[in-house]
């Protein structure tokens, strides 16, 4: 739930900010519409964001159909049409018919209605469902409806029929039917589905069913305008296409398109919205009559015609520019990638303020460093405007990226396209004129720098000080265990006086995409992971700081002038991390503080916010005594103490272990994994037992032993815990949980962590991430931690985001540790 609010929130601050800079959210100021101007901030603007590709919303036997149908039914016709439907719906349904070559269609209210109408009842309880990993948002919609149902939903990457096919073999020994979930044309990028290879798969594999949602390929393509997928190939036994009529069909609703009478009859009775939802009004259905006419006409193939002449000279516009568009197809939509949110703000602003209106492609329709300019070529738009257009967003885009000095190289790599020569150079020269501003250090190891400079930054923020990296370094390095290897990269951002602006280091390692996710989501994932290997749900990552550290590992001089130059100079060195070690993820972490003005500019360089567990810290140490601790604390907190801490001390023998020999390292290891093992509240691969040698010889970490007097033989916990200035940090912790449940050993260990911090002077104790509850009842208070992610790639957690939606695994009762 916190993380879907964190969604929610990043999606709102990106609508605010460009409903700020004037390009989302606004109004026409127009008393009538004529072609495809529209007056904006009372300026006349081409319109390049409307989906009518056709224009055939001012072809005046149009909206003649629709005054008539006005004229003589009324404005609207309120009956569900389970009951009584107008009439027209017969004749156009049959119209519709003629168009679809013989398939059995019906007309629904919208698009979206006519997925939740049709979805549910075609796709049965022992069927599997696969989505691509783009198709529409309102297809997703209705597919979670089938997850409610216990439907098994699955996803495949874009386009990627190879892994389509193989998620086919691995299904069809356990479900009747498999439905894959498509689009026909795209509707960000403009590409379209494979729809021949597709139908080979039908061929191949007979429980195989496809639905399509061809909303944007309606009219454009195909014999009578009948769509992209029906240019592809003809009318499939196996096959469902949704289509709209909002967009190129230029009137309202949507039609369902069905290879069987039975189909049409069972979602016409059975499908919820066409039961208990409103119809469509008697003027869009006059409206579609008179459209569905000229698609049954010779007329259309001109539309498409001239629809076509424009598509093809804005390809070769784009072409003459060098705008990197990412995708080259026949589709009237077109998508320039510029990959960060301020640079298409910026854009777009240009673009609005010198007569031309495009659309923003931004999260969460694509990743946000994949951000870019869409618009749409429509049928009215003239080879001048085109070109006006298209000369007039290549000089905004190259202004920006000066104002930005953002190297273009940037965009090509964000979208995986191959550079031009031309762009590197541009790129070379961009790279050496920012050079001048900043001196930027980017050393791989922490003997590289100055100790005496980083603990000055560092020292007392947790276990990141000079000495904390050096054993990170010494501990994630020449291990057997891929995983246990980590990449180390600093970075120092100097002004001219050579004073440190910005500090941090990375370490880029591969972890769990559910290593943040609820408990019975992590399980449910182990549980494939047993199925299909330890890679399923796995990412390379670059983090700022590690695995094994927390605290604020940015240093900020934000009273520099220069500080948010270094902070771009981050932006760009983690990104180069990013493609040097092939990583999918950027996460910038452990922030504390709310700040509004580095929400924004993080947002800008295309990175969402996300909250991160809370973190426990005991701040104020002020105590003299043991008792005058526990008198500080809550009643509850008192009473807590009293009798599951102060009452069981007498017991234990505590000592801190200094020479300790391997046995004694073996059983830390082993209670180490208990706790390990009863958890999966963060999701994180085992430590490897090097750490815990080192911990053992390392002069800033100390042990902590919890044994049983009448069995001082036994072990019953062990606490890792790291001193960094007047800092004292318990790490984590081992504990025997044969003796838990009767002498609160994991409660103990953290008490005597607490005096141990006392004692040695520290005025803080950090006790790390979960067991909130747990945590404060012994003083401690809890700050929300937030942290800003990139992400190259969506998929993976797409495909955690639809195991979340599926049912829910059943719960383990796990000891908070």
């Amino acid at each position: 739930m916190k993380n879907y609010h964190s969604f929610v929130q990043s999606v709102y601050q990106i609508a605010q900010e460009a409903s700020f800079n004037g390009i989302a959210h606004l109004s026409t100021q127009d008393a009538k519409f004529t072609g495809n101007n529209i007056t904006l901030n009372n300026k006349p603007t081409a319109n390049f964001g409307s989906c009518s590709y056709l224009g055939l919303e001012f072809d005046e036997r149009v909206k003649g159909g629709a005054i008539e149908a006005i004229e003589r039914f009324g404005t609207q016709f309120s009956s569900s049409r389970a009951y009584v439907s107008l009439g027209i719906y017969d004749q156009l349904e049959e119209y519709f018919k003629q168009i679809f070559q013989g398939s059995y269609a019906l007309v629904v209210p919208t698009t979206t209605l006519g997925h939740i109408a049709a979805l549910p009842v075609l796709v049965h309880d022992d069927d599997a469902v696969i989505l691509d990993h783009q198709v529409h948002s309102s297809v997703q919609g209705a597919a979670n409806m089938l997850k409610a149902r216990g439907i098994h939903v699955d996803m495949i990457r874009h386009n990627n029929l190879e892994m389509l096919e193989q998620k086919i073999i691995e299904l069809r020994p356990h479900y009747k039917n498999i439905w894959y979930l498509a689009d026909g044309i795209y509707s960000m990028y403009g590409d379209g589905a494979p729809i021949q290879a597709i139908h080979a798969l039908m061929e191949k594999y007979e429980q195989l069913h496809f639905y399509v949602d061809d909303a944007h390929g309606m009219s454009c393509f195909g014999p009578n305008g009948s769509g992209y997928v029906m240019q592809q190939a003809t009318m499939h036994r196996k096959q469902v296409i949704a289509v709209s009529l909002a967009k190129a069909f230029a009137t309202g609703g949507a039609v369902l398109v069905f290879p069987t009478y039975q189909q049409y009859q069972l979602v016409r009775s059975c499908g919820g919205p066409l039961i208990t939802s409103g119809p469509m009004q008697p003027g869009n259905l006059g409206a579609a009559l008179e459209v569905a006419k000229i698609h049954l006409s010779p007329e259309i193939e001109d539309l498409k015609s001239d629809l076509q002449d424009n598509i093809q000279f804005t390809n070769l516009m784009l072409s003459k520019y060098g705008l990197p568009v990412v995708h080259q197809t026949d589709s009237p939509v077109f998508f320039v990638g510029v990959s960060l949110p301020k640079i298409a703000n910026s854009i777009i602003k240009k673009m609005v303020a010198d007569g031309f209106y495009l659309n923003l492609g931004i999260y969460p329709a694509v990743p946000l460093k994949n951000t870019g300019i869409r618009f749409t070529i429509t049928r009215l738009h003239t080879f001048i405007q085109i070109e006006e257009m298209v000369a007039r967003l290549a000089y905004n885009f190259e202004q920006t990226l000066i104002e930005e000095e953002f190297a273009i190289g940037s965009i090509f790599k964000a979208f995986k396209m191959p550079i031009p020569e031309e762009k590197i150079i541009e790129e070379k020269i961009s790279e050496a004129l920012q050079a001048a501003e900043l001196h930027i250090e980017t050393p791989s190891s922490i003997a590289e720098i100055d100790k005496s400079l980083w603990d000055s930054l560092f020292n007392g923020r947790g276990t990141f000080d000079w000495e904390g990296c050096k054993f990170l370094q010494h501990s994630f390095t020449n291990n057997l265990d891929a995983v246990n290897n980590w990449k180390f990269d600093y970075l120092l951002v100097k002004d001219r006086d050579n004073k440190p602006v910005l500090a941090t280091f990375f370490t880029t390692t591969k972890s769990k995409d559910d290593m943040l996710a609820s408990e019975s989501l992590s399980e449910l994932v182990e549980d494939i992971r047993q199925k299909q290997g330890d890679d399923f749900l796995t990412s390379t990552n670059v983090m700022m700081g590690s695995m094994l550290t927390e605290g604020e590992h940015l240093y900020l001089d934000k009273t520099n002038p220069l500080w948010k130059s270094a902070l771009k100079a981050m932006f760009e060195f983690s990104s180069t991390l990013q493609e040097k070690y092939n990583a999918n993820a950027i996460m910038f972490r452990d922030f504390a503080q709310k700040d509004e003005e580095l929400d924004k500019y993080m947002m800008e360089y295309g990175f969402i916010k996300s909250e991160l567990p809370t973190s426990n810290a005991i701040t104020s140490l002020h105590w003299q005594t043991s008792n005058e601790w526990v008198n500080s604390l809550s009643a509850k907190g008192r009473r807590h103490v009293r009798n599951t801490i102060l009452k069981k001390e007498n017991q234990f023998e505590v000592s801190l272990v200094k020479n300790a020999s391997i046995q004694q390292i073996e059983k830390w290891y082993e209670l180490y994994n208990q706790v390990k093992g009863k958890s999966l509240v963060l999701n994180t691969y085992t430590l490897p037992f090097k750490l815990f040698k080192n911990i053992a010889l390392a002069p800033n970490w100390e042990v902590i032993e919890l044994r049983l007097k009448h069995t001082p033989e036994k072990v019953a916990a062990v606490i890792f815990n790291y001193i960094s200035g007047k800092t004292y940090s318990a790490m984590f912790i081992g504990v025997d949980y044969s003796l838990q449940a009767e002498y609160h050993s994991y409660r103990q260990a953290l008490y005597q962590s607490i005096i141990r911090a006392k004692t040695i002077g520290a005025e803080r104790i950090n006790l790390g991430l979960t067991a909130d509850f747990e945590k404060r009842r012994i003083g401690a208070s809890s700050t929300q931690a937030y942290a800003y992610v990139q992400l190259k790639d969506h998929y993976n957690m797409s495909v955690l985001s639809n195991l979340a939606k599926s049912k829910t695994p059943r719960l383990r009762s796990v000891q908070p540790v």
